[in-house]
């Protein structure tokens, strides 16, 4: 077991700082739309650098979302937010279960996805919200990046 997930949680972000959002069907194929969605918008804001680390993890947490919750529970949403130093990604599904970073054997293909969310991830965690859960991350915005 792994330490627990930062107590901060990215809904206190001040209101107005740049942010998008997209509704994903509960569909595997909504993995590579956040992937696509994500390379797009950072490169927009000039964060292109932190792309393969966003859309890895964002891979994790939306593969998380459609494989752990049923397909009738609805949409997943998925939201990108820049503040001065921090990228925050937010993955929303209408699913009860708490992720949790859990060790993977050896041979499992499997299991490691909150694990590389821990290790890569500046902060990372989870809270309820009206629609069921919410899994958070972020990522530091590199010293010298415009906007920083």
């Amino acid at each position: 077991m792994h330490s627990p997930p930062s107590r901060w949680a990215p809904h206190y972000l001040p209101p107005g700082l740049p942010s998008h959002t997209i509704s994903l069907p509960p569909s595997t194929r909504s993995v590579g739309v956040a992937r696509r969605f994500s390379e797009r918008l950072l490169s927009e804001w000039g964060l292109a650098e932190l792309a393969a680390d966003t859309t890895l993890l964002l891979s994790e947490l939306v593969t998380n979302a459609i494989v752990h919750v049923p397909m009738t529970a609805g949409d997943v949403r998925l939201v990108l937010t820049r503040s001065a130093d921090l990228l925050v990604a937010q993955v929303t599904d209408a699913g009860g279960l708490l992720p949790r970073c859990a060790e993977a054997g050896p041979d499992s293909e499997n299991g490691r996805g909150m694990w590389l969310v821990e290790q890569i991830a500046t902060q990372w965690g989870h809270h309820a919200c009206d629609e069921g859960k919410t899994v958070w991350f972020t990522l530091r915005i590199p010293a010298g990046t415009p906007g920083a």
